[in-house]
């Protein structure tokens, strides 16, 4: 069999569980087994989605949501990844820096949001410092410890060929903390998703967290699902975005483990 023929299989055996699951949840619904108000059946709940696609409310709040979460995960990654330059570069900034956000770490961020309104009001500015915060602690501590984890015999190696301090951070460190970068960084995509659904669902007129919980109000129990898959699938979207960059540019790295054939 050809490599084709194999990764064919391969990825019908990934989806085949998600449409089991699909194919179950629409019997369950057209059966009656379960009342349709509290489980409405995917047609009914794809029949509802298309009808709010055509009338634009669903890309209206879609789009809101999304740049709120996108500016407040891109503010976060370049926050996150220069504080943990930072620290991992200097002794001083670490001891000035660490103790501050192991003060704010545990901080829960949806408690901070009626803090956060009273400093940047209710519009998008508090929504993306919400989404800020949640996001830079995951990129910020993957990269302290993908830096810190660098193997000392691949810097000591560069340093005996003569490389400079500029060529070992950029040839050497970095490309091997790259890979726990990045896994902060997928972290952080979810919770993206998941920290602005929240902020939305406690202080917005828009958005697919506003979508779902005006949904609530109403008993309209489709319409918060058609909220709910569209964040999924948005989640689902974002990482996989993630995992493309990831295979990009440290693709050599899944080429050097099991790659999931243990």
């Amino acid at each position: 069999m050809n490599l084709k023929g194999i990764s064919g299989r391969l990825s019908a055996k990934r989806y085949a569980s998600p449409a089991v699951l699909i194919v179950a949840w629409e019997l369950v619904g057209r059966l009656g087994l379960v009342d349709p108000f509290f489980l409405p059946a995917p047609t009914r709940i794809l029949g509802s989605m298309w009808s709010l696609v055509l009338n634009g409310e669903l890309f209206r709040h879609m789009s809101v949501s999304l740049y709120r979460s996108l500016g407040g995960y891109f503010l976060a990654l370049v926050l996150g990844l220069g504080f943990g330059v930072l620290i991992c570069w200097s002794r001083r900034a670490e001891d000035i820096l660490d103790p501050v956000f192991e003060l704010l770490r545990p901080v829960s961020t949806l408690g901070l949001v009626p803090l956060v309104i009273i400093w940047f009001g209710i519009g998008n500015g508090s929504k993306i410092a919400i989404v800020l915060k949640a996001c830079f602690f995951p990129i910020l501590l993957n990269t302290v410890a993908g830096i810190k984890g660098v193997n000392l015999k691949l810097i000591h190696a560069a340093r005996s060929l003569g490389a400079s301090e500029y060529q070992i951070w950029t040839k050497v460190i970095f490309p091997a903390a790259l890979p726990v970068i990045f896994t902060g960084m997928r972290i952080s995509t979810a919770i993206s998703m998941m920290s602005i659904v929240g902020v939305e669902m406690l202080a917005a007129d828009s958005g697919l967290g506003f979508m779902i919980v005006d949904a609530q109000r109403l008993f309209d129990t489709t319409r918060m699902f058609v909220g709910i898959i569209t964040l999924s699938v948005l989640g689902f979207c974002m990482d996989y975005a993630a995992r493309m960059l990831q295979k990009r540019f440290v693709g050599w790295h899944a080429d050097s483990l099991a790659a999931g054939k243990i």
